[in-house]
């Protein structure tokens, strides 16, 4: 597990508008609790790749993601993958876990309302989704496979080589990787971690 970065005080500042031109960059998610409006604010084009935490509207504090920041009865801990949001959960000294919910405006938002409009259409999106990516570690893995072993010092200490019965053209890998990246976005932006999406850097690179 990731260490949690720590946390430093605030200076006040007002949570700037969401725009629909951040749909890309910025992720902002809130929850009421304890009589304030807290919200989480991130910015994926941010070097430092630091997380602020609002208290209606006013900055209370900040750290490095992946951060737990501690709230009246809990703690808010918020965490990120290269694709989108890994974590964010109010968790309440008792163990009750609940989701923050995203700005209207994000695609977070977008994804949410999806599901709840068009259920089908989302649990298809869902499970396509999944399937690419196991597919791709299928692919990958065999690949990975049949390269190691065909290492001659690596197949004479084996006894055996294995060769990879999916070979894939140049285009048909293009198109795996590209589904599997846009699958591995879709999964983010339902804000659905998996430990499949652990597994999408060393495959989709």
């Amino acid at each position: 597990m990731s260490r949690k970065g720590a946390i430093e005080p605030g200076d006040d500042e007002p949570l700037k508008p969401y725009s629909r031109l951040q749909v890309v960059n910025r992720s902002l998610l809130g929850i009421t609790h304890a009589g304030h409006v807290w919200a989480v604010d991130y910015d994926f084009f941010d070097w430092d790749d630091r997380v602020s935490l609002y208290r209606d509207g006013r900055r209370a504090a900040s750290a490095k993601a992946p951060a737990s920041f501690p709230v009246p009865g809990g703690r808010i801990e918020f965490a990120t993958t290269f694709y989108g949001v890994k974590r964010a959960h109010l968790v309440l000294g008792t163990g009750t876990e609940l989701p923050l919910g995203p700005h209207p405006k994000t695609l977070e938002a977008w994804r949410q309302r999806l599901a709840e409009r068009r259920p089908a259409l989302s649990a298809l999106m869902a499970a396509a989704a999944v399937v690419v990516l196991v597919v791709g570690l299928v692919v990958a893995g065999m690949s990975l496979l049949d390269t190691v072993t065909d290492v001659p010092q690596v197949a004479d200490t084996l006894g055996w080589t294995f060769s990879s019965p999916l070979a894939l053209s140049g285009s048909a890998a293009t198109a795996l990787t590209v589904a599997g990246v846009l699958a591995i976005i879709e999964r983010a932006l339902s804000m659905r971690h998996h430990w499949l999406l652990d597994a999408d850097t060393w495959w989709t690179g």
